[in-house]
């Protein structure tokens, strides 16, 4: 039997960013994993313990939303910028 696997964005978790559905695991981190450093996809699963299906929806939502994407980007790198900062 073949399951879907949902991206979900709830306030509650990971500041209502989209994640992969039953886990804390953020489509932006797999999508920059797997587009930008390059890892394979089975790799990932393997590093958080997810299907490879899992890894592929997360992907596929990555790429699917890429202004979103940009924005999340913009977030993090305004994050590191101020914790590098005095």
């Amino acid at each position: 039997m073949r399951t879907t696997v949902r991206i979900v964005k709830t306030p509650d978790v990971l500041h209502g960013k989209p994640r992969i559905e039953g886990t804390r695991v953020g489509v932006f981190q797999i999508g920059t994993l797997v587009r930008e450093q390059e890892w394979f996809v089975e790799d990932a699963a393997a590093q958080f313990d997810l299907d490879v299906s899992q890894i592929r929806a997360a992907v596929e939502y990555y790429d699917e939303h890429p202004e979103l994407m940009e924005t999340l980007r913009a977030q993090v790198e305004a994050r590191q910028q101020s914790i590098r900062e005095p």
